[in-house]
This record gives structure tokens, sequence and C-alpha cells, in this order.
């Protein structure tokens, strides 16, 4: 995340006087400084650098450096700009980058935007007479300056105009002929005149479609897991965790920590008046501060012993070195450093899948950011970042997250930290060089600079990893979907890329994975738009509303039932699995699915060979009434498990009885009945209706496979 200085009395020092008229810069004007207070660039540079000051999150020094391209600009324009640019940052003494008339500031980096925007737009004077912003009031100077953004992307257009409009807010510091302001014609503004010369709309970062999203998340799961199984080192952490908890309790008077405590939670309390208040004797009203005390000091030494033993795993690790790595895996050094890359993708897109983070924001979590929340016995899963969104200090964000994040974080903690600048920085990356003719070796042969996980690099980690992954796009199975999700997307934005062998693979971005956090979790009501605002950190409400525009639902995280409810769950799910099972053996002909067609062994069995069946199974097997998953923990469709996703490639761990079969046709009619609704009112929720047509696809692939008839259904938005 971008941040200001907090040194607000060092930039006060060349801060403007607020007074009526502010002086005119001179070429040795000093317009940014460094931190001990010395120029770091003059009014005449081409270059205004502010890293020293500002640039505190290891960003890269061209978000925070201002160029100007002399050779490309009226000189004289080009001064005026710089002029303004200037009053713009130091203007107004003890007002750090404000902006009038609102309650926030102007941070450097949005300057920059400013700066970068009308720079280049302002080029296209070169080599004329207009010399002055003061010719942009003319109508015919502002068409040229429109006819060279014709045909540039929607939203391109918007932040440049944009750009120019800040630029007014010091006009009163000009003589009345250098004044400008935008001739926009009645009732125009920046944004419809965007929209009428663009070539094309502004878009959207893609949803991720489900079959892909699924795949993604499991992946990401998978690989962070087995990351976390390394870190344990074969290690019993539950088992030492105990160990650790009863050695520190065996240390203290509990006893005497649990009075205290008591003491501490019953001060001020009136015993008498609170038990009568709920209904309770007072000694049952003492007893239950008293289990609260106990259970208050238990957790207390839990954690500390839970974070005792972690540390102690850090500092052992066969994650720490990737050299040793190599040595101990039985591969190459580069190979070593590979997985490691493969790892660190895996983690971050943890955090963020489960998040919904920017990129920024992932800048600025560190391996202590997961926090477990207790709430009326219910633990709720959180992460901490630090940011510099809108106000002049730093401000703790909490989101929502899952367990996974918290193995992320120790993961990318110890992940070759012998090799980092700063030990335990998850943002440093160690970097090497390999030996070999032109590096193309697999031993290491020297460690560079490390790479600085800024936004910038972790858009390339990203890459990496998406590669690394090659979910594969298959387009006569996913266009329907995808366009039917993704109207329209810039071809930047664009997420289907060539792995380099003629086949395509999705590239999965934060934003995308932003986009399609608020598509799911809201589309079914799993969160309100207000609980998602607050998770995304958006200003605006109708910003949360354009991400959940889209909606279809993955229920991502979930709460443990009570012992009493699990005990019944689980008597029925036995009986229910015998019967099942019972049907595979008895009717092979009405099941479908590749479960069934790799089924082993003879399927004439004895009661004994059959038991042993159904207890070999049991727990393996997941079943949502369309059909019956046995793949348990594992699955080589690398996708978590949803029946209709399933169905069209003959997962061998899929079965569909006649039942379930049955089940699909009721589901295809409902599905069609939604559809034909939503035509006949008019209302289409797209995301819906690719879930609905996705289903009907699945349907009729199950229905096909067991002999029902049935008319493809083909739908026409």
């Amino acid at each position: 995340m971008f941040s200001i200085s907090h040194d607000h009395a060092l930039f006060d020092k060349y801060s403007l006087p607020t007074t009526t008229d502010y002086p005119v810069p001179t070429n040795r004007t000093v317009v940014s400084v460094n931190k001990d207070g010395s120029p770091a660039s003059y009014f005449e540079n081409d270059v205004w650098d502010f890293n020293d000051l500002f640039n505190t999150t290891k960003a890269s020094k061209s978000l925070y450096t201002l160029a100007f391209q002399s050779a490309k600009h009226n000189p004289k324009l080009l001064s005026e700009l710089k002029q303004r640019m200037y009053w713009l940052i130091w203007g107004g003494k003890g007002a750090l980058l404000s902006v009038e008339g609102t309650d926030t500031f102007r941070k450097i980096e949005s300057l920059k935007l400013v700066q970068h925007c009308a720079e280049h737009t302002l080029r296209m004077f070169f080599d004329t007479s207009i010399d002055s912003f003061g010719y942009l009031n003319n109508e015919i100077v502002f068409s040229q300056l429109v006819e060279s953004l014709k045909g540039q992307a929607e939203k391109t257009i918007t932040i440049k105009l944009d750009a120019l409009s800040v630029l007014t807010q010091v006009n009163q510091y000009f003589p009345e002929p250098h004044r400008f302001q935008i001739p926009y014609q009645e009732g125009q503004a920046a944004r419809s005149l965007a929209k009428k010369i663009a070539g094309y709309g502004k878009g959207h970062h893609p949803t991720v479609i489900p079959v892909i999203y699924e795949q993604y998340l499991s992946r990401i799961i998978n690989d962070v897991e087995s990351a976390y199984t390394e870190f344990l080192n074969g290690r019993d952490f539950d088992g030492d965790v105990e160990s650790e908890y009863n050695a520190l309790v065996a240390s203290i008077d509990s006893g005497a920590e649990v009075k205290a405590l008591y003491q501490e939670l019953t001060a001020g309390v009136d015993i008498k008046e609170k038990a009568q208040l709920n209904k309770l004797s007072e000694s049952e009203l003492v007893n239950d501060f008293m289990e609260k005390a106990k259970d208050g000091v238990e957790a207390i030494y839990r954690n500390q012993a839970h974070r005792s033993v972690l540390e102690a795993y850090k500092k052992e690790n066969p994650l720490l070195d990737v050299k040793e790595y190599a040595k101990s895996n039985g591969i190459t050094e580069r190979q070593a450093v590979n997985a490691f890359n493969v790892i660190r993708g895996a983690c971050f897109g943890a955090c963020s899948a489960f998040t919904g983070m920017r990129n920024s924001e992932l800048t600025q979590i560190d391996s202590t950011s997961y926090q477990e929340v207790d709430i009326d016995g219910i633990t709720l899963c959180t992460m901490r970042s630090w940011t510099n969104k809108l106000e002049k200090l730093a401000r703790e964000d909490t989101w929502a997250c899952a367990p996974i994040c918290e193995k992320a974080l120790l993961v990318l903690s110890v992940l070759n930290d012998h090799y980092r600048s700063e030990s335990g920085d998850i943002h440093f990356a160690p970097r090497f060089t390999f030996d070999g003719s032109g590096g193309r070796g697999d031993n290491i042969k020297r460690q560079l600079k490390d790479i600085a996980l800024n936004t910038t690099n972790l858009s390339n980690q990203w890459r990496f990893y998406g590669k690394h992954l090659d979910i594969r796009y298959i387009p006569d199975e996913m266009d329907e979907l995808y366009n039917l999700l993704n109207p329209v997307v810039p071809k930047s934005y664009y997420p289907i890329k060539d792995n380099g062998s003629g086949e395509l693979y999705w590239h999965v971005s934060t934003h995308s994975l932003r986009r399609t956090f608020a598509h799911f979790v809201v589309g079914h009501g799993l969160v309100s738009l207000a609980s998602l605002k607050h998770q995304f950190k958006h200003i605006n409400l109708s910003m949360t509303a354009i991400y959940a525009s889209h909606s279809e639902v993955l229920t991502l995280m979930g709460v443990q039932k009570p012992a009493e409810i699990k005990k019944q769950i689980e008597e029925q799910y036995n009986a229910q699995h015998h019967d099942y099972m019972k049907d595979i053996i008895e009717h092979p002909e009405e099941q479908s699915g590749g479960y069934i067609q790799s089924f082993e062994g003879d399927r004439v069995k004895s009661s004994a060979e059959f038991n042993e069946l159904v207890s070999k199974t049991k727990g393996a097997n997941k079943s949502t009434g369309f059909g019956t998953c046995f793949a348990g923990d594992s699955c080589s469709m690398n996708h978590l498990f949803e029946s209709s996703k399933c169905v069209g490639r003959d997962c061998e761990n899929l079965n569909v009885n006649k039942r379930e079969a049955e089940n699909w046709v009721r589901r295809r009619e409902g599905c069609i009945a939604k559809i034909e609704k939503m035509k006949e009112m008019d209302l289409f929720n797209k995301s819906s209706l690719a879930t609905q047509l996705s289903d009907i696809r699945a349907a009729e692939k199950v229905m096909s496979d067991h002999g029902i008839e049935f008319d493809k259904y083909r739908v026409e938005v």
C-alpha cells in the first residue's frame, strides 16, 4: 500500500506559506528532499525524486518519481505544468498535501498520477505556439486535445481529463491569462465525454468462472498444506504444544492466576444484583465467573505454548535454506529455487483468495498478521494489515479470512530466511545467479540483492505462479460461461493466456480474485453488501456493488456443529453409506460416472468383503444428492467437489446412481423454469444464468448416461 511520510515537521520546512500569493519557483527551488532534510531535486531537474521521504514500503522507485520529458514539450507549457505541480505538492504550510473542501489529504502518489497523465496529454502541443494552460479555454484548442484522446479506453480518457481538472485548483496563483477551465459542453463532464469518444468501454477485471475458481482454490490449498507439512518436518505439533503447556502450568501457581483473573472479572460487579437479573443463585453466578477465569488462564498459557513451539519450529526448519532443501530432497538448487517460488506464490495466493486483498494490501501484512478471535465460543479467523489509504497516520485494518492463511504466513516467515537481508520479513525474496554457460546451470553461483515484493514484483509472482498452475481453459466447454460472466473485459485484463504449448490457461490476478470473492459471497446471501464494503475497505457502497454485481456462491468457511448433533449425523451417515455401497454392488447397470468404470475387484462379494469395502470407503465419500465423490482428501481432478463440475469429465471418483440421476432430471427442470422466468420478467442476473446453464449441461450428461430421453435445452439472452 502506498503511504505518506510521517515526518510532518520536515515536510512543513519546505511547504509554502498560506498567503494569497505563492512565490514563483526558480530553477534552484527545492522540490523534493531526503530524510536528512537535504535537497533531493530542484525545479530545473527533469526528474523529481520523492523516494527517500515517501517510499516506506519498498515500492518501485518509479512510483515516487515525477519525470518530465523536456524534449517532447513546448518549453513554456512544460514550465507551467511543473509550476502547478510544485504548488499542488507544497502548497499550504501545516496542511500536508491537503485537498481543499475535503477532510482527506492528497497523497504524493495521487499527484504522481496527475503529473503522469497531464505530462503525456500535453505532449501533443510540442512544436506549436500553445505555451500556456490558458489556451485550453479555447474550444478549438480543446477540440484538438480531445481528438488526440479519441480511440483510447474510456477509463484512460476519464483519468486524463480529471488530471487536467486537478491542475485548475491552483489557478488563483496565476495571472488571469494563464487560468483555465476545461470547456465542456453544457451538461458534459469527463466521464460522459470519455464514453462518447472512447474506442472501447472501461470494462472490468474478469470474474473467474466457477470451474476454474474451484480448481484454483483447491490447488493453492494443496500447495500451502504441502508446504506446511514440510514446515512441520514430521513433528507432532499438537503433542509438542500440549507438552509445552503442561510444562508452563507446572511452573506457575495456577490457582493464584485463576483467583487474580476472577477478581479482575468481578471487579465492580454486584454479584447479588447480577444473579437476580440472570435468574441465578449467587453461588451459580460465582461458579460461572470462576469457570470463565479458569478458561481464561488456560487460554493464556495455551497461546503462550503455541507461540513457543512455533518459534522453536522456525529456528530448525527445512524451509530455511534453499541449498539444504535441495540436498535433502535430492533435487538441483535451481529446482529448489523454483519450488520455493511456487510455495511463495501459493502462500500469497491463499492470503488474497480468502480475504479479497489487493496487491498493495498484501504488501502490508506480515508474519504476525493472522489472529483468531473468539466470540461466544465461535472462533473467527482474521488478518491484520496496516495502510495509509486516506488517513495521515497508519490505520490498522482487519480482514475476515480462513485458517489456511495462518499456515501460509508461517511458511512465508521461514521460506529461505537464512538468505534474507532482513530475517523474518516476508516481503523479501532472496535472488541468485546460477553457474554454467549464460547462467543456465543447476547450481547457485552467487546471491544477488533481495527482490522486494512490492506491488510490481508481486504481480510478477502471480504471473509465475499462474504459469506453474497451468489451469487449462477449454473454449468449447467454458466460453459460454465466460461470456455470460464477463461481457466486457479490456484486453490488458484478459485472463486467458497461451502456455507456450498451444494450449490455453487461466491467469488469475488479485483483482480478479477480489471480484470473484465478492461475486460468490454476496450473490448467494452469505454476507451483505455493507459487510463486504467493510471487508474490501471501499469508500463507497456503490463500488462494492460493482464488484458484487455477478453472483454465484462457494462456501469458503464453515462452523463446526455441536457434538450431539454431530453424533446423530454420523449415525445417519453410516446407514446411508452402507445402503449406497449395497446399491452399487447389486445394481451396477444403474450407475454412471468414473467410479463405477474403475471399480476394483469382483462385484460379487461376501458379507465380510462387503463390510470391508464399506469400512474402507467410509469417510472418503461426499454426497450432495446429485452424485457421490469417493476421492477423500485428494482428487486427480484438482478441484473442490461439486457434482455438476465433476460430471462432465467422468471423474474416476464420482458415482451417480439411479436415484441421483432422477434428482438431476428434476434439477434440470427447475433450472429451465428459472431461466424462462428470468426471460419472461426481462430480469437477467448473468451469474445466476451461468450457474443454471452449467447445471443443465451436467444434468443432460447424466440423463444421457442413464438412458433418459431429453431435448437439449438452448437459451437465447
